[in-house]
């Protein structure tokens, strides 16, 4: 502990992860005791081994006390599948011992004065138990024994310094009733939650004393790596920044006829929702407008949850648009990820980092019905939308998105889903009937902050790209989806 001014520092040990560090307000405290809790195959013991030689690694000396039947050598053959893996941190910083037989042999108490000797004698900084609830299995019968066992290891774990981490398959009743819950400076959870066909793997930070931790559920994932973690999507703190500046700049989005509907271009750094039905022209308007700036030396990147980036390129080529050429002069990324068992914050978090590497001021998000369909719930989906768009526009990016409606002749819905109060800007595509032919007409319903002009024009698309027309003369039956009297 350190004291800066007149207020008490507490020194954390780094996890070896930016993410994980920030979910945990810093990293863990040093000489805490800590609990991580969560059902079998869930991550407990990968987790708390890439900590260990993580610290090791950072000339920390290390105890990893199993009290599974199977020996520790059964333990580091699994584990040493993972890169984190240190063999030659064995025996030097890092000891693995049995506590399997002192257990089951001669008691709970036995097996704790043989981690108070090694602690001691090997003058451990880093001490795991895994698993320690173990030893409640085993004192089921005598309450005030285990919790007797519980104070002392934490007392004289304490008194020795070390920082401890003690890993069981608690349940929410456990955390309840079991003494470690009450003393445990931090309590982790790792959980694996089912969505649908796919299952994602949880953690949650119910307690870490004198820390900012970052509450709610986080995501991680296990790779050959050890786990990675992906801290939820959520909006940018504005609090104490001051006033949050408003641009005035206007761009273009490629077709002069648009930027005069948004009264000279939306504004630099705003969020526009491209909504339409199916081949109404959403993915275009994005590609036009990603390549309008690039003509004007704007880097861009487009977000592809549906097309390819082959798919895009093929797309551009029949338009006399060189997506390859803009590509490789480093102003366009085209990314695509797959929507099926999509990991949404981790994918949030790639693109916020695809987004700085390449200074991107302008980006697409190419397809937000298919993003919707890998979140478990409609508030979700519209706060990954809503913490997106903050994050993207905080790197000083001009945001467009698109989202597919359910499009039906005749229909009188202007918007899907209900996140159009999300974007400063909102162009409605459409298919229109009209005079028994079927025509496309654009409507501009929101420009946060600028005079737009909201008349229904015609929208075509022809082999040089899209283009905006005149006005309908009917605007109520033109949104209506019918014919205008003839």
């Amino acid at each position: 502990m350190t004291m800066q001014g007149d207020r008490a520092e507490l020194r954390r040990l780094s996890s070896g992860s930016a993410p994980l560090d920030a979910i945990l307000g810093g990293g863990l405290p040093e000489r805490s005791l800590s609990v991580v809790a969560g059902a079998p195959g869930v991550g407990k013991t990968v987790f708390a081994l890439q900590l260990l030689f993580h610290l090791a690694r950072q000339n920390k000396r290390a105890v990893y006390f199993t009290t599974l039947s199977e020996p520790s050598l059964k333990l580091i053959r699994y584990m040493q599948q993972f890169a984190f893996f240190d063999a030659g941190l064995l025996d030097e910083r890092v000891t693995f011992v049995d506590l399997g037989s002192a257990l089951l042999d001669e008691g709970p108490q036995r097996a704790l004065e043989v981690m108070r000797q090694h602690v001691e004698q090997q003058e451990c900084d880093f001490v795991v138990v895994d698993s320690f609830k173990a030893v409640h299995d085993l004192l089921e019968t005598n309450r005030p024994l285990s919790r007797r066992l519980v104070y002392e290891l934490a007392v004289w774990l304490a008194a020795w310094g070390a920082t401890t981490v003690l890993v069981g398959e608690y349940d929410r009743d456990d955390m309840a009733r079991l003494p470690e819950f009450a003393i445990a400076d931090g309590i982790i959870r790792l959980a694996s939650e089912r969505h649908e066909l796919t299952s994602f793997r949880q953690i949650e930070i119910l307690k870490m004393r004198g820390a900012d931790y970052v509450t709610g559920l986080h995501f991680f994932e296990m790779g050959r790596d050890g786990l990675s973690f992906f801290p939820r999507v959520r909006a940018p703190d504005y609090r104490g920044n001051g006033e949050i500046m408003v641009a005035s700049e206007r761009v273009t989005t490629g077709l002069a006829e648009l930027d005069a509907m948004f009264g000279g271009g939306p504004l630099r750094s705003s969020s526009t929702l491209v909504e339409g039905g199916t081949g109404t022209g959403k993915t275009l308007l994005g590609l036009r407008f990603l390549l309008a700036g690039i003509e004007r030396g704007e880097p861009g990147v487009h977000l592809g949850l549906e097309e390819t980036p082959d798919q895009l390129r093929g797309l551009g080529a029949t338009l006399g648009w060189d997506l390859a050429r803009a590509e490789a002069s480093g102003r366009l990324r085209l990314s695509y990820t797959s929507p099926v068992e999509l990991s949404t914050d981790r994918y949030l978090d790639q693109a916020r980092q695809q987004i700085a590497d390449l200074g991107a001021r302008r980006v697409v998000l190419d397809g937000l019905s298919s993003l919707a369909l890998s979140v478990p719930s409609e508030r979700r989906f519209k706060e990954l939308v809503y913490a997106s768009t903050k994050h993207f526009r905080d790197s000083g990016a001009t945001v467009y998105m698109t989202l597919e409606l359910e499009e039906a002749l005749g229909s009188g819905h202007l918007t899907g889903r209900a996140i159009s109060s999300l974007a400063d800007n909102v162009i409605l595509l459409r298919h229109l009937e009209v005079r028994d032919r079927l025509e496309r007409a654009v409507l501009v319903l929101k420009a946060r902050g600028t005079a737009h002009d909201s008349g229904v024009r015609h929208f075509s698309i022809d082999a040089s790209g899209p283009h905006v027309g005149g006005s309908f003369a009917d605007v109520r039956s033109a949104l209506r989806g019918g014919s205008p009297p003839g």
